[in-house]
């Protein structure tokens, strides 16, 4: 389960110079989608190594499925799924940004995020971004990156809600 301080707000958007996180919901749905297509192979490693996820046969009311889901943890503070948008007056989908309990003690977050080639940003300089953010606003200064900072051969835990 995820600790939050008392009288937490949830983050409602995050604006950045270089890009913007906002809640995921079902208006993303179609954009998401195809975007999730175009870097299917990228995302097979996402949240668990040799994961299928989204497989070929993956469908838009799956999908559609899966933001219900994320949406009702968001607001049930149990996990958090943001969009990931570029900071232009009419944002372009670029990926999203999950952050789950863990099943280990000793860490406070599991931070997974995917973004697709056309974002002008790189995961590295993402990736930075999101650890200040989460350690001044959320109060979660030492996020873990499974599969990223720790390589999935290296990683003890099971990933949320698998």
């Amino acid at each position: 389960m995820l600790t939050l301080p008392k009288r937490f707000r949830v983050p409602q958007a995050f604006r950045h110079p270089r890009f913007l996180l906002l809640p995921a919901t079902s208006a993303q749905a179609v954009v998401e989608f195809v975007a999730m297509l175009r870097e299917r192979e990228r995302l097979h490693q996402l949240f668990r190594p040799d994961d299928v996820w989204p497989s070929a046969q993956f469908s838009l009311s799956q999908h559609e499925g899966d933001l219900e889901w994320q949406r009702s943890e968001f607001l049930a503070k149990r996990s958090f799924a943001y969009g990931l948008w570029s900071p232009d007056r009419e944002p372009q989908f670029w990926g999203g940004v999950y952050l789950y309990p863990s099943v280990l003690p000793e860490v406070a977050v599991e931070l997974f995020f995917w973004k697709v080639a056309e974002a002008s940003l790189t995961d590295a300089e993402l990736e930075a971004e999101l650890r200040v953010w989460l350690g001044k606003v959320w109060h979660w200064p030492e996020p873990c990156l499974p599969g990223r900072a720790l390589p999935w051969a290296e990683w003890p835990g099971v990933t949320y809600p698998w």
